[in-house]
């Protein structure tokens, strides 16, 4: 797939996304990224084609997967600080993309490889059994409106998934701002008894781990008066 280009084939459409595009113009350096820096650290979609993680970064390091990265501000960071993990980032939007890339030029860093398309593809098609020692998902649109619940990312369907691609141990880490969401976050992991336990304990949140730095998208929440909620659960 070429990364200049709508990241869904119409062929492969799902029924409900869990991400409307809106996008604006790239930055000319945003642009320069995906010209020099997305060959180098990009990640090719290829329907049906099971990633091989130790040849795409050299070595049999643990892999941690962040769905949904932003800015990639906080995952370049993490990356940066942990490099005996190599780190794989999904994200949509073309800005968010390139500007993660220039953080891996800016930093140097060779652990940390980036995919642009549909999360839920990724992770039905491309990513192994038992495979992942962590999977992050922070700050998820919370579509707020009932009639748009359908399209939160989290579901018993994607818990699912989860359960195929994680290694028994491996931890999954949510976070959110919007309560409502929180909630249901709990309920749905909480009710995956046979594949993953709450490590503060079942319908409890934990605290915010020192890994996790804030985002922008956090402390603006913050500002408000939201509360952030964490949710780690491990792989049975």
């Amino acid at each position: 797939m070429n990364p200049s280009e709508p990241p869904h084939s119409p062929s492969r459409l799902r029924a409900i996304r869990s991400f409307v595009l809106r996008e604006g113009r790239l930055t000319s350096a945003q642009e320069r990224a995906f010209a020099e820096l997305w060959p180098r650290f990009g990640v090719d979609w290829q329907a049906g084609r099971t990633i091989d993680l130790p040849a795409l970064f050299g070595n049999d390091r643990p892999v941690v997967l962040e769905i949904g990265f932003g800015n990639g501000e906080s995952l370049a960071q993490m990356a940066e600080q942990d490099p005996e993990r190599n780190w794989l980032g999904i994200e949509v939007h073309r800005p968010g993309v390139g500007h993660l890339l220039l953080e891996i030029e800016r930093l140097g860093l060779t652990n940390l490889r980036v995919m642009r398309h549909d999360a839920i593809e990724v992770l039905t098609q491309s990513i192994p059994d038992a495979s992942l020692d962590r999977v992050q998902l922070f700050f998820p649109d919370p579509w707020p409106k009932r009639k748009h619940h359908k399209r939160r990312i989290l579901s018993p369907r994607m818990v699912q998934l989860l359960s195929r691609v994680m290694r028994p141990g491996g931890i999954f880490h949510a976070a959110t701002d919007w309560e409502p969401y929180a909630e249901q976050m709990l309920e749905i992991l909480d009710s995956a008894q046979d594949s993953f336990v709450n490590t503060a304990g079942p319908g409890r949140y934990a605290p915010r781990p020192e890994s996790r730095p804030p985002t922008k998208f956090e402390q603006r929440g913050e500002r408000l008066g939201h509360r952030v909620c964490d949710l780690l659960y491990r792989r049975l």
